[in-house]
Parts: structure tokens; C-alpha cells; sequence
């Protein structure tokens, strides 16, 4: 079924307003008709005119006169009036209609939005300012997903293209299907599934639905943990891993899993740009009301000019830090996502190239998180 024209919302604006002034008027006009005559009759008694006839045509001259000007008053003040209603209605109306076709226009794919309705009501300045926001955040919300996908594909076909040579050399007998080689399939397998698992959290901080499951926890129980899932990885290495505790760690209100899977992305982050016999270190310490969590390493060092983005999605640096084991680029956006879905922070420091780089988690402990 067809839905029922509906009128502008100026002509709405319009006729409410005519029929209020139409209202008016002819409550006017009948309580004007209805008291006026007896009050005119009783000024002439009161004038002492007490003769009918000159009631009579005084009566007749002021209804004539009366009912002339209330008819010209009348049709000035619906002049009037209609002029005023028109322009109100108008000022109202007409940045509404431009809002809403900056609306239909961003939502087909347009422009971002730059909306500049000075000079209106503040209601409707908010509403301007509000839509130009949105637009923004949707404008980058897209630049944002075309550059993942962008980088996705990159990600991928490195892997991907490793596998599939080394399979057709083995089959073509070019390469040997020995250890080394299936060692490689393997690592670029687990790759994938590194990519694929970080591409699920991602999205998941995206949209802010990371599950955390809180408890009381004990800061070192976790680091020592992660330090083990990864002391084999940094033997293999020859890197130096270490942990240090600073005085008395209160306990923190946090998910361990959670907790445990940032520390591992620092640890595997630092181990990755930490050449052979070079050193990285775990600290914890109280630091005012949070317990911040270090992992210091003597590597690679991160620009100055990178320090801003290395937590974007799918951030590269510069070369130095791309090796043929990097990461997906997306280990540090998930841990900066859970770092402050526990109310606490994740910031990187580093006095440049080759000078090593500092990672700090803090997170509130369990009575300042609940306060």
C-alpha cells in the first residue's frame, strides 16, 4: 500500500500557524460582536440619548464602522502575521532541508560533511555540528578500512606466495621436502593464523566488544607467566630475558588472559627487534595509583617521528623495523584496546634508531579501579 503524500515541513509550519491565527480571529471577532453592541447602548443611555431613533442609527453607523474596521484590522493582521509566519517558519525550516540533504548526500557515498548554518538557532547549530563530526569519523572510519584491506592483502601474500613456491619445488623436485622445509611451510602457516586470530581481535576492539573477565590478580603471577610461554623463543634467539620487581606490587582488578596476552604481544614485539645477545627486561613497579608493567629492550629503538602511529592499525615503520619475521601490525592496537578496556594505558618511548624502545602497560590496581 502507498503511503500518503506527506507536505513539507514549512507548509506544516504554515498552515499550524494560519489556523492559530484563524482561531485567534475569530475568537476576536465573536467576543468583540458579542459584548460590544450592549456596551456601545449602555454609553448612550449613560450620554442620556434616550430617543430610539437615534439609538437605532447610532446603533446601525457603529455596527457599519465597527464591522469595516474589524474587517481591515483583520485582513492586516493575517497580512502581517502570514509575512512574520512565512519568515520564522523559513529560518526554521530551511537549514533542517540542508541538513537533511547533506545527510541523503553522505549517505550515498559523499563528500564529508562541512556544515556551516551560522546565524541559526543553537539547537539546530548543535545538530550541524554533530552531523559534520559523524561525518568526519565515518570519512575516516572508511580510510581506515580501505587502508586495512590494503595492507590485509599485503600481509597475505607474502605467506601465501612462500607456501605455494616451496610446494610446486618440492613437487617439481627443485626443492628437497626436508625439515627445513617444512619448517618454513609451517611458520608461514602459523603466520596466517597469527594474522587471522589479530584481524578477530581487531575488530573485535573496533567495535569495543573485547571480553574482559575481571578478578583480583597479582601483577607478578601474570608477568611470570608470559615470560615463560616465551623464554624458549628468546633462548632459541640468544636474547637475554630478565624480570624485575620493585618493592611490594598491590594487586590489580583485571583479566589475566587479557593482561597476559598484551605482555606477550610487548614481549614478542621486543624480541623481534632485538638482534642476537642483545637484552630485554621486565619491570614492575607501583607507580602512583596503577601498577605499570616495562618491557625495555636494548633493539632496534623507534624513531621519533613514529612514535605517534606505531599503535594505528596496521602501522609499518620505517625498514629497520620490518624484518622477515614481522608481526601483522596489528599486536599493538590490540594491546593498547585492552590496556584501556581495564581503564589503564600503553605508551612507547625510545631516544631513537637503534637506541632500544620502552613499552609501559599501567593499570589501576583493584581499590583505585573501583573507586
Amino acid at each position: 500500500m502507498k503511503s500518503p503524500r506527506r507536505l513539507r515541513l514549512v507548509t506544516q509550519l504554515l498552515l499550524g500557524q494560519t489556523v492559530l491565527i484563524g482561531i485567534a480571529g475569530l475568537t476576536l471577532i465573536g467576543t468583540a460582536f458579542l459584548f460590544a453592541p450592549s456596551i456601545f447602548k449602555r454609553h448612550m443611555l449613560e450620554a442620556g440619548i434616550d430617543s430610539k431613533s437615534a439609538q437605532t442609527h447610532m446603533s446601525e453607523a457603529f455596527a457599519s464602522a465597527f464591522s469595516l474596521s474589524l474587517a481591515i484590522a483583520m485582513l492586516a493582521s493575517f497580512a502581517v502575521a502570514g509575512i512574520i509566519a512565512w519568515y520564522l517558519m523559513r529560518r526554521i525550516s530551511q537549514p533542517i532541508e540542508s541538513l537533511a540533504i547533506a545527510a541523503e548526500n553522505l549517505s550515498r557515498g559523499g563528500n564529508p560533511l562541512n556544515v556551516d548554518l551560522g546565524g541559526s538557532t543553537p539547537e539546530i547549530d548543535r545538530l550541524a555540528g554533530a552531523l559534520t563530526r559523524m561525518s568526519g569519523e565515518l570519512s575516516k572510519i572508511e580510510e581506515d578500512q580501505a587502508r586495512m584491506l590494503r595492507d590485509l592483502a599485503h600481509e597475505l601474500r607474502t605467506p601465501i606466495a612462500t607456501i605455494g613456491a616451496l610446494i610446486d619445488g618440492i613437487e617439481d623436485g627443485v626443492v628437497k621436502g626436508d625439515a627445513h622445509s617444512w619448517n618454513t611451510i609451517r611458520d608461514q602457516l602459523q603466520r596466517l593464523v597469527r594474522l587471522s586470530r589479530d584481524v578477530r581481535d581487531v575488530s573485535h576492539s573496533y567495535d569495543q566488544s573485547l571480553s574482559n573477565q575481571k578478578i583480583s590478580t597479582d601483577p607478578k603471577v601474570i608477568a611470570s607467566l608470559a615470560m615463560a610461554s616465551w623464554a624458549p623463543h628468546f633462548e632459541k634467539k640468544g636474547v637475554s630475558l630478565g624480570l624485575e620487581v620493585s618493592g611490594a606490587i598491590p594487586s590489580i582488578e583485571a583479566d589475566p588472559m587479557r593482561i597476559g596476552q598484551v605482555l606477550s604481544n610487548l614481549l614478542e614485539n621486543a624480541l623481534r627487534h632485538t638482534p642476537e645477545t642483545g637484552k630485554v627486561e621486565l619491570i614492575i613497579e607501583q607507580v602512583g595509583g596503577g601498577v605499570a608493567f616495562k618491557v625495555r629492550d636494548n633493539g632496534d629503538g623507534i624513531a621519533t617521528s613514529q612514535l605517534p602511529h606505531i599503535f594505528d592499525r596496521l602501522y609499518r615503520g620505517d625498514t629497520a623495523r620490518q624484518s622477515g619475521d614481522s608481526g601483522s601490525g596489528l599486536g599493538l592496537t590490540i594491546a593498547r584496546s585492552i590496556a584501556e578496556s581495564h581503564s589503564g594505558t600503553l605508551v612507547a618511548s625510545s631516544k631513537g634508531r637503534g637506541q632500544g624502545s620502552t613499552f609501559t602497560l599501567t593499570i589501576p590496581i583493584a581499590n583505585q579501579q573501583s573507586n
